[in-house]
């Protein structure tokens, strides 16, 4: 008996995705809801959902015999000393002995699949999802501190606060944590983090005058991100150098770029860089200065011409 066990985003394509591993069609398998799976909140702490496939086990009798009703159709014509009349009252027998129909004949009750055991519904506890009322600190680290504890104990997470100081940058607020589950933060190029960093930025400059930036770290994620992107600036602004032809980086965050575009300007002034693309798939683009002003005049250049033609 095959069966096979997915995980998938969803319950459905967790099916689908068996079916075409098992080569059955979804009424040949019987489907055992493992884990439903859940979205997670602001897609930290997300999991697949997961179901057992197994091929259904048909009971039934036996199979048509054609050697056996050979055998005894050919007894009947038997030459020497056998009378035609006789000859066919052994046929007739022998059709009687002889189950013509090529397919086993079995009950209603030997033809229904095997009763499939219940799985027992699940049972929900109500949890109140609305956040703690926090009364606003003056002191923005502190309500930083607050906030993120409290969204901590909603999701159902751990995690302690390691450093909460305000950084370097004016108005920045520095926020730093460890959780035994720091990979869901981190994982697809931090975007749990980067969603948890958004929330607390807005509930923290609420109804405040002087704006505040809250960054918030993990497992030092942010410094090696750093280094790793630096590493990749100056191989990006040494073949610019080299090949006088734009680089175009990987696509990127926004913080991210914003990091690029600040670290080129201040080490590289020979290179200039632009952004381009939307959405996700916005990058970086570096490039020298001259290719710079090169593009600048032929965007002038074409603005002219556009001109001139709507005047003649």
């Amino acid at each position: 008996m095959k069966e096979t066990r997915v995980e998938a985003k969803t319950i459905q394509d967790a099916v689908e995705i068996g079916l075409i591993e098992l080569g059955l069609r979804r009424d040949q398998v019987e489907v055992v809801v493992v884990s439903e799976g859940s979205k997670g909140f602001l897609g930290i702490g997300a999991k697949k959902a997961c179901v057992m496939l197994r091929e259904k086990k048909w009971t039934g009798g036996g199979h048509y015999d054609r050697q056996s009703g050979r055998g005894e159709r050919s007894s009947g014509r038997g030459r020497g000393g056998h009378s035609r009349e006789g000859g066919r009252r052994d046929r007739n027998e022998g059709r009687q002995r002889t189950e013509r129909t090529p397919y086993a004949r079995t009950s209603s009750e030997e033809r229904r699949p095997a009763p499939v055991e219940r799985r027992p519904d699940a049972v929900y506890q109500d949890v109140s999802l609305a956040m703690e009322p926090i009364t606003a600190p003056e002191d923005p680290v502190e309500h930083a501190r607050a906030t993120f504890a409290s969204v901590m104990k909603m999701m159902g997470l751990e995690a302690s606060i390691t450093e909460a100081a305000r950084g370097p940058e004016e108005g920045s607020i520095t926020l730093k944590f460890e959780s035994p589950d720091s990979a869901v933060f981190t994982d697809d190029n931090a975007r749990g983090l980067q969603s948890l960093q958004f929330l607390l930025n807005s509930i923290v400059n609420r109804n405040r005058k002087d704006r505040h930036t809250v960054r918030l770290d993990t497992a030092d994620y942010w410094g090696k991100k750093e280094e790793e992107l630096s590493a990749k600036v100056e191989a990006a602004v040494k073949e610019v150098i080299s090949t006088s032809r734009p680089y175009r980086m990987e696509p990127m965050s926004a913080p991210l770029r914003k990091y690029v575009h600040n670290l080129i300007k201040s080490r590289h002034p020979e290179v200039e860089t632009v952004s381009e693309g939307e959405g996700r798939w916005r990058k970086v683009v570096v490039r020298s200065k001259a290719q710079g002003e090169s593009v600048q005049q032929n965007a002038d250049a074409a603005e002219v011409s556009q001109e001139s033609g709507k005047s003649a």
